[in-house]
């Protein structure tokens, strides 16, 4: 009895997920994002900042977006904010010095819509933008520290789900993978994990 309860609430619930509702509307919309990221620089050059650090601290990540929906397609302007990522570099098992990463995004971005009109929609998407970049290089022991900073070209890729509330509001979440550029012989990656609400006017 309990196995066919079960299995009844989950057909109908997949049901649900997968059945049309009233067509969601076009138009412009506002969203928010908040999640975490992880940045991590990668390079074959012999620096402080990075052959010595690959993988930085997890910080949380802030998005807000204004963009216009048009059936399976959303075309947006987003501006990133990230929390300042460190880590400590150790010789010997003795404190050099100190990394800190610090960055913040603006960003062109085109997202498909798989299942507009449904419950659940699948998306995918990527985007184009500048990031300002800056890295702190924090002596241990040292009167001075080295600091680099500069705009760099951005890209990102990503995908996720989106559940429909009603037609004008939806909650997102999903991925994005960022190159942020490089600074200072450093490639800077960042590994988004986001949700977010969006609503459609």
């Amino acid at each position: 009895m309990k196995k066919s309860l079960v299995s009844a609430l989950a057909t109908l619930a997949v049901c649900l997920g997968l059945s049309s509702v009233a067509e969601a509307r076009d138009g412009f919309y506002l969203t928010a994002r908040g999640g975490m990221t992880w940045n991590n620089l990668n390079s074959k050059d012999d620096s402080i900042s990075a052959a010595k650090v690959s993988d930085l601290d997890s910080v949380g990540v802030f998005a807000g977006a204004v963009g216009y929906k048009y059936k399976y397609f959303r075309f947006e302007l987003e501006y990133v904010s990230r929390d300042d990522a460190e880590e400590d570099v150790t010789v010997g098992g003795v404190l050099n010095s100190t990394v800190t990463v610090s960055s913040s995004s603006y960003m062109f971005n085109i997202y498909v819509d798989l299942m507009p009109n449904y419950w659940i929609s699948p998306y995918f998407g990527g985007g184009i933008g500048m990031s300002k970049l800056e890295l702190v290089n924090d002596n241990a022991g040292y009167a001075y520290d080295e600091k680099w900073e500069d705009d760099k070209f951005t890209w990102q890729i990503g995908g996720g789900l989106s559940i429909r509330i009603n037609k004008c509001l939806n909650i997102d979440g999903g991925y994005r993978y960022y190159t942020l550029g490089k600074i200072e012989g450093a490639e800077v990656n960042a590994h988004e994990w986001y949700g977010g609400i969006r609503f459609t006017f």
